[in-house]
């Protein structure tokens, strides 16, 4: 089973899918952002997007696009999540692609599920449970080398975390390029919106054109996350 007009991804466990391309979740004008899942989870930008149609490869120049508490998506701490975003980035910088809020959803402590993606150093980073220690039972994990993210090509990254919290993972338009062990629990996430493009902390800054997204509340397999890349990459190319 499939979006309209989308590619062909598992629905178990899907909390969201936002497509710039499917003209159900964004008709080319104004500021909502339509969840196309069957779930109502729309997102609202905080100011009128520069749209970019390009029939299946269509984005949006990145601008904070605020949506439903974190924790109205069926992600608890022990059901694992997984967090799929397609993007381009046009330069390098230091802001937020994405922040599901736990606690009181400001500052470093509020990262329930986070990245820089990527940093100014084209490193990923991934964050959960508050934590940005890499060490045993801290909740990060990053890239390094070809599993960094460059500039000027469309990406497909997949985030995902275990049901038990221990394993984190970084996928890389199908492939697995970095993974972490003991990475802690998961985080209870909080009443606070969860953001794309940028958060309450880093604000609007992230430099990259959002394609889609997806988020589950279960950790999808590898086999699972090369198959959404796998019917997506006629619309990555």
């Amino acid at each position: 089973m499939g979006v309209a007009g989308g590619p062909t991804i598992p629905q178990s466990g899907l909390q969201l899918t936002l497509d710039a391309s499917n003209s159900k979740s964004y008709g080319g004008s104004g500021t909502t952002w339509s969840d196309v899942s069957g779930n109502g989870r729309d997102f609202t930008f905080t100011a009128t997007p520069t749209y970019n149609s390009s029939n299946a490869a269509s984005s949006f120049d990145t601008i904070r696009a605020n949506g439903p508490d974190a924790n109205t998506f069926g992600i608890t701490s022990s059901t694992g999540h997984t967090i799929i975003l397609v993007a381009l980035q046009d330069a390098l910088n230091a802001e937020s692609a994405f922040k599901f809020p736990m606690g009181d959803g400001a500052g470093t402590d509020a990262r329930g599920i986070f990245a820089h993606c990527s940093w100014s150093n084209g490193v990923v980073y991934y964050d959960t449970n508050g934590s940005t220690a890499t060490s045993s039972g801290g909740g990060r994990v990053n890239t390094s080398g070809d599993g960094n993210f460059g500039t000027n090509e469309i990406t497909h990254y997949a985030f995902t975390k275990s049901t038990d919290g221990a394993t984190q993972t970084i996928y890389k338009d199908g492939v697995n390029v970095s993974q972490g062990t003991n990475r802690g629990s998961a985080a209870t996430l909080s009443a606070h919106p969860v953001t794309f493009g940028g958060d309450e902390q880093y604000l609007d800054g992230w430099d990259a054109k959002m394609h889609y997204i997806l988020v589950y509340n279960r950790e999808l397999t590898a086999t699972e996350v090369k198959q959404i890349y796998e019917s997506m990459r006629g619309r990555l190319d």
